[in-house]
């Protein structure tokens, strides 16, 4: 059963009347519980939706499985018109709007991927006189067109965009490990949208990429939000690849060990991948391989398969995100 959007009263406020940032918290933590079936927020996710919502600019650094994606989500609902998020990967986008509909969030993204029909069908509800839309789904290689472009500044003239949202922020820094030219890109949103906050998140990011993606996005005096990198409800263990005789053989014998687990093992080369995605599926363990050197329908199945469990463990590089 799709459930109504819940109507937050104050949102946006200054936060300056302490009673105010109260009863704002409150009605954020309803539309959480309502969409989303959350109690409470989790670490920096508050700070960062209330800073979008007064229309300040937020750089986000939290680690994986921290709840990025909910400090954009929840601003998507809490007022009307579109927040447009930029994420690098095709099936990371399908996922995440998949989920949303299951939720009842209408949501949609743009690929190349799609048929011209499901296409056609997005452009008409952005170009309607109110779109359902609430959260729209992009590649930085689109916005990078003229022709999204041009659709996006209509969305803004009309006053229907609320929120930019930047996944993977560090892939727009030369310094970083995952630097994508298409990022480089996004700074003209700024420039086209300046009133329009953005918000910049990222899991991976030392001071110099921090500093070079507050820069090229042109953030104005950005809340800066940083969340340890410690999980208190994982197990660490490190083991010395110098000590192990076979590492491939080790690794092997690890994951048989271990019970039905579902896992990810990373390596820094995508040969490296497909070695050890070969080594474990002839050792009977289902497995594939994840890198940008694999087209984009193959890497999209390889994701389903891993969630789907069809597939026990992705060998990846960092492009598996």
């Amino acid at each position: 059963m799709k459930k109504p959007p819940l109507p937050l009263q104050s949102a946006g406020g200054s936060g300056k009347n302490r009673g105010q940032n109260r009863y704002e918290k409150e009605a954020l933590v309803k539309l959480l519980r309502w969409h989303f079936g959350h109690a409470e927020f989790r670490g920096k996710q508050l700070e960062a939706i209330e800073a979008v919502l007064s229309g300040r600019d937020c750089f986000c650094l939290m680690p994986t499985g921290g709840g990025k994606s909910m400090c954009y989500q929840i601003p998507a609902m809490a007022r009307p018109g579109i927040v447009l998020v930029v994420c690098p990967l095709i099936a990371l986008m399908e996922n995440q709007v998949m989920a949303l509909k299951e939720k009842g969030i209408a949501a949609n993204y743009l690929s190349s991927t799609q048929t011209l029909h499901t296409k056609n069908k997005i452009h008409e509800d952005l170009d309607s006189g109110k779109p359902s839309l609430r959260l729209l789904y992009v590649t930085p290689e689109l916005i990078a067109t003229s022709g999204f472009m041009s659709k996006l500044s209509k969305i803004y003239s009309r006053g229907l965009l609320n929120l930019i949202a930047i996944d993977e922020a560090h892939c727009i820094s030369t310094w970083g490990h995952d630097f994508r030219p298409s990022y480089r890109k996004l700074s003209s949103l700024r420039k086209h949208f300046p009133d329009i906050p953005i918000l910049a998140l990222t899991a991976t990011a030392i001071p110099k990429v921090q500093k070079d993606v507050i820069e090229s996005l042109g953030l104005k005096s950005p809340l800066v939000l940083k969340s340890s990198f410690n999980r208190p409800n994982i197990y660490y263990e490190v083991r010395y690849k110098d000590i192990i005789n076979d590492v491939y053989a080790d690794l092997c014998n690890f994951i048989k060990t271990s019970g039905n687990i579902c896992g990810i093992i990373y390596c820094l080369e995508r040969s490296t991948c497909d070695d050890m995605s070969a080594y474990l599926s002839s050792s009977g363990i289902s497995c594939a391989a994840y890198h940008a050197g694999l087209n984009d329908k193959l890497r999209s199945s390889v994701l389903d398969d891993w969630i789907s469990s069809r597939i026990q463990v992705v060998v990846a590089t960092v492009a598996f995100g």
